[in-house]
């Protein structure tokens, strides 16, 4: 009976002991710590791929990939691959790490616990890929005028890229400036193509993953010459020199010559001739022509041909004549003097063309001067007087017996007339 008795509590005690513990096991089950979460990468970098796990005690924690590979077991690796390092910075750290990730690394990781059952954790691995220009993408090429030209530009990268397109002139031009041309996309198509079509072509690929990439194709377009004249007629003197220019523009360069009287004319003691290498495909062809003689008066031409047409101007040298200078014409003037014989006290005001103080006596009967009638009856003398070197103003003007001289209003009123032309000169001259 009471051997039963105690068979009966011990078990009681037994049960209740492993009640207790399966709940203390129950309470420790490990757990993750961390979300899921997607990571992005740039192809090149490092992924860090998180698993934190509480209450991990002595169960087990290995990493796989989309393809369900093992990758590592604790911490230890598994897969051959040295780019794969289990990273612990803290004890319930199990952190995945992938160096110097690829585009093929992309896909789902999956963070496992061997508990029944199993618990996972689950990782999205995105990664971007920089544009790149593949090889077989356009190079450099010749067309002639008039075909339909092709430019492509192949590319890869994740997200898609975007490129575009733009052309500036040859690096021998001078306008340098860079234009957008054609629409987005990886072909370029020029149809009918010109001589204005020729250059640089650059095609830009970018898809906000930097660095953005871009690849230069040159493009040359065959044409026939076309020749340009400044001057169509040009004038000289005999004994002197002259310049003759013309601007000629072709691709390829062929032959380019001054003609004159169906002859080529080359370096000599008469003609000196010099191409200078101008912007794009232009260059300038100039002859000199030195001691111009009347032979030399006539029609020139320039002329430029290649294997794609011809072209030809022409241009008149004439004999310049210079007008010849007209001479002054140089008059003489002769002004009669008339001599007079006048009192003594009269020769005492010497008479001067360009003094103040000229006296020319009057007449005032109009026949002439009659010596001795210069004196009126109350004793004085009567005349006229004038002022002014360029402006010669004369009026009547009277001297008594005693020197005193009388002027007439209309003298007075030359004399303030000249003073006020003067001074307006003289303000007109500074103001200037």
């Amino acid at each position: 009976m009471e051997v039963s008795i105690i068979l009966k509590l011990t078990a009681l005690n037994a049960l209740c002991f492993l009640g207790i513990l399966s709940k203390d096991i129950m309470a420790l089950e490990p757990s993750f710590d961390v979300p899921i979460v997607n990571i992005t990468v740039v192809a090149g970098k490092t992924a860090v791929l998180p698993c934190s796990i509480d209450s991990l005690g002595d169960f087990k924690v290995v990493w796989t990939d989309q393809y369900s590979t093992l990758l590592t077991l604790d911490e230890k690796r598994i897969i051959d691959d040295e780019r794969m390092v289990l990273d612990r910075p803290h004890t319930k750290d199990w952190n995945l790490l992938l160096h110097d990730v690829k585009y093929d690394d992309r896909g789902r990781y999956t963070c496992q616990i061997n508990t029944m059952p199993i618990k996972t954790k689950t990782i999205e691995l995105i990664v971007l890929v920089p544009p790149t220009i593949l090889d077989s993408s356009s190079t450099d090429l010749t067309a002639k005028e008039g075909d339909k030209v092709t430019l492509t530009c192949n590319v890869t990268g994740i997200p898609r890229p975007t490129v575009q397109w733009f052309r500036k002139p040859h690096a021998d031009s001078r306008d340098q400036h860079k234009e957008r041309v054609g629409i987005n996309g990886e072909i370029l198509i020029i149809h009918n193509i010109s001589r204005y079509c020729d250059g640089i072509y650059e095609c830009v690929a970018f898809n906000d993953v930097p660095p953005a990439v871009n690849r230069v194709i040159s493009v040359m377009v065959e044409f026939p010459p076309e020749v340009w004249l400044d001057n169509r007629r040009m004038g000289q003197s005999r004994g002197k020199e002259t310049i003759l220019e013309c601007k000629v523009t072709a691709f390829p360069q062929g032959v380019t010559v001054w003609r004159y009287q169906g002859q080529d004319l080359i370096n000599s003691d008469k003609y000196r001739v010099e191409v200078y290498q101008d912007r794009g495909h232009m260059v300038i062809l100039s002859v000199r022509i030195v001691n111009l003689t009347r032979e030399d008066f006539g029609q020139y031409s320039c002329f430029a041909s290649n294997g794609f047409g011809m072209d030809e101007e022409t241009m008149t040298l004439y004999e310049f004549i210079p007008a010849s200078k007209a001479q002054p014409v140089v008059t003489t003037t002769t002004v009669p003097i008339l001599s007079t014989t006048v009192s003594k006290r009269n020769r005492l005001l010497r008479p001067s063309i360009y003094d103040d103080k000229e006296f020319v006596p009057y007449n005032p009967s109009g026949n002439g001067h009659n010596p001795g009638n210069d004196s009126l009856s109350d004793g004085q003398l009567f005349g006229f007087k004038c002022t002014g070197a360029i402006v010669r103003i004369c009026a009547q003007y009277s001297m008594n017996n005693s020197g005193t001289t009388r002027h007439t209003g209309m003298y007075n009123s030359a004399t303030l007339l000249i003073t006020l032309i003067c001074v307006l000169d003289v303000f007109c001259f500074l103001r200037s």
